[in-house]
């Protein structure tokens, strides 16, 4: 035989003992048939075992994938290797081999990268479940276990990959020429998709926010759920899911009400031009004083805003601590109902809009539209008297002549 039966002897053995075990057709198909029922019936309790892990909380869900990965990858050579020797393919499996030309050097290569990037790989998972364990005792953030995450991702895979092309002996100057020309065609094909991972890597290390931060990007306003190198996944208060591309998150302005411990809130509220500006304000301070849902500290205040078209504006000025958007809502509706409850009680008028009118001299007044349609209503009554009368008096003067 080739270099693969001098590579692996036991292997062809093993596949011997299995194939004679299994000599008439009847019994090669049993056999298979009991193989596909054993692996799917692995794959179900892989399924099954690791949802009811997740959900006692009993292990990582990190570690969960790695075992379910590991039992399969494992379960699948075996069930192929029972098959070769069932089917009596060693054959077939040889030749095939002696194909590709494959002999021992190449097979060691080969186990060699498999074990490399195997090793990267199970690194990362190791790594990120340490990451995930300082999260939940608090050593590091959601956000830092991402970072840390992706650049073990660079650390371990980058050398992994140029040991693999070094033991094969790709030439390293025509794989960066074929790889400049393929960036080039790649970079115009998935510029948007490129400039969303950069964008990425930007919110992940200047962290403008955070999982579970209050934001506002553009005209969208929500909770941080969850970041990723290419968007920023928001629940907005209608409960609404939205997916924001990061280059346009990095592009845009972002406001972030949580970054602080308290966020101020303002009301305007109008009052009448014949009402006391000092005292409507200190009746508002007071109302808002007495609200539970405002910070004592800092203190409300009122702010004489502007002369509007009808009204003195008042901006009335509050603090919330801590910023969540319930204890917005709540702290507006408590100052609106508060205020217009003292102004009712103090006699200070909201004004509704309103308009004056007045002549300048020299100008002939100019009724509104309602006045002008009313005088035009009374001229032509009045004119109709006028010709009924008039009608009247010709038949009075006909009868009498």
């Amino acid at each position: 035989m080739g270099p693969l039966t001098v590579q692996l002897p036991w292997y062809w053995r093993w596949a011997i003992r299995i194939r004679e075990r299994f000599q008439t057709p009847t019994d090669q198909y049993a056999a298979t048939a009991g193989a596909i029922v054993t692996m799917v019936a692995i794959s179900a309790a892989l399924v099954a075992g690791g949802r009811w892990a997740r959900e006692r909380e009993l292990v990582e869900t990190d570690v969960v994938r790695t075992v379910q990965w590991t039992v399969v990858t494992a379960a699948t050579f075996a069930f192929t290797g029972f098959l070769v020797g069932v089917w009596r393919l060693t054959g077939e499996v040889e030749s095939a081999f002696e194909f590709i030309v494959i002999g021992p050097s190449d097979l060691i290569r080969a186990l060699v990268t498999v074990i490399v990037l195997a090793g990267a790989y199970t690194a990362t998972l190791l790594t990120r479940r340490t990451i995930a364990y300082g999260t939940g005792h608090g050593v590091v953030s959601k956000h830092q276990q991402e970072i840390a995450h992706h650049v073990v991702q660079i650390v371990m895979f980058v050398p992994a990959i140029a040991f693999v092309v070094t033991l094969w002996g790709i030439p390293v100057q025509s794989l960066f020429l074929g790889a400049g020309a393929l960036g080039v065609v790649v970079g115009f094909a998935a510029r948007k998709t490129l400039s969303g991972a950069f964008s990425g890597f930007i919110i992940l290390f200047a962290r403008p926010f955070e999982v579970g931060d209050w934001i506002a990007v553009s005209d969208r306003e929500g909770i941080v759920t969850d970041i990723t190198l290419y968007n920023t996944q928001i629940r907005t208060f209608d409960e609404e899911h939205v997916l924001v591309p990061n280059d346009e998150v990095t592009g845009s302005e972002v406001t972030n009400f949580t970054r602080s411990d308290s966020l101020r809130l303002t009301t305007d509220v109008g009052i009448d031009y014949d009402a006391d500006v000092a005292a409507a304000a200190r009746v508002a301070t007071e109302a808002m004083e007495e609200c539970d849902a405002v910070n004592d500290a800092p203190s409300p205040d009122v702010i004489r805003r502007q002369f509007g078209d009808s009204a003195v504006v008042l901006r009335l000025r509050y603090w919330i601590q801590p910023p969540t958007i319930q204890r917005k809502w709540n702290a507006q509706n408590a100052v609106v109902e508060a205020v217009k409850a003292a102004f009712e009680r103090e006699g200070i008028r909201i004004p509704f809009p309103q308009r004056e009118l007045s002549n300048r001299p020299g100008v002939p007044a100019q009724p509104v539209d309602g006045a002008a349609e009313e005088e035009t209503a009374e001229e032509a009554s009045g004119d109709a008297a006028g010709e009924e009368a008039d009608e009247s008096d010709t038949a009075a003067d006909g009868g009498e002549s």
